[in-house]
């Protein structure tokens, strides 16, 4: 939807207002365009929970970079502009974070599995071995499938006839499960 010149003008307004130094200012442009920034971004956003984050990022940097805005152009746009860059560095980063944390878990059970005993006297390899043991046994049996057996997932999901894509999600939450229960054994042995 277009926006009428008056908008238009009054933004100007506001923003040259920001620009020489009156912060108050900023409020109107907030009022003006949150909803519209938070509805952009939850139709863009994996997760709902990023909405009100991205949205209270996209302000921040609107207002620290507030003289880098032209008068005269949309600030609706320029807003999800940013809104977009940030959100697009997000699900960059949430991206490596889960090619990381699947990395650090198929590695811990992978050496696991092959009963390195030099691996296998550390806390860790007890933290991990605790962490499956409280594991359903229907998760135990596809992680041991996976990792002791070193079963494809073409081969699993076969074997328990279930979908491929069931047999990857459900690993990924595994794997994701033992991170944070790892990490949890470790942040309880710290000193405090």
């Amino acid at each position: 939807m277009p926006i009428p010149d008056i908008e238009r003008a009054e933004d100007d307004t506001l923003v040259q207002a920001v620009q020489r130094g009156d912060p108050d200012a900023f409020e109107p442009l907030i009022d003006r365009y949150l909803t519209h920034l938070r509805a952009f971004i939850a139709l863009k956003a994996p997760v709902p929970h990023l909405v009100d984050e991205l949205a209270h990022e996209t302000f921040v940097y609107a207002f620290g970079h507030i003289r880098e805005f032209a008068p005269g152009t949309s600030f609706r746009a320029w807003l999800k502009a940013i809104a977009w860059n940030l959100l697009r560095a997000e699900i960059q980063r949430f991206s490596r974070e889960q090619v990381n944390q699947s990395r650090f878990a198929e590695e811990w059970a992978e050496q696991v599995a092959n009963d390195d005993s030099s691996f296998n006297n550390s806390r860790e390899v007890e933290s991990l071995e605790e962490c499956v043991k409280q594991m359903p046994a229907p998760m135990r049996e596809l992680l041991a499938l996976k990792y002791h057996n070193e079963c494809s997932t073409d081969e699993i999901a076969r074997r328990l006839q279930r979908s491929l894509a069931w047999v990857r999600t459900v690993l990924f939450r595994l794997r994701q499960q033992l991170k944070d229960c790892i990490e949890q054994k470790r942040s309880q042995e710290r000193p405090c």
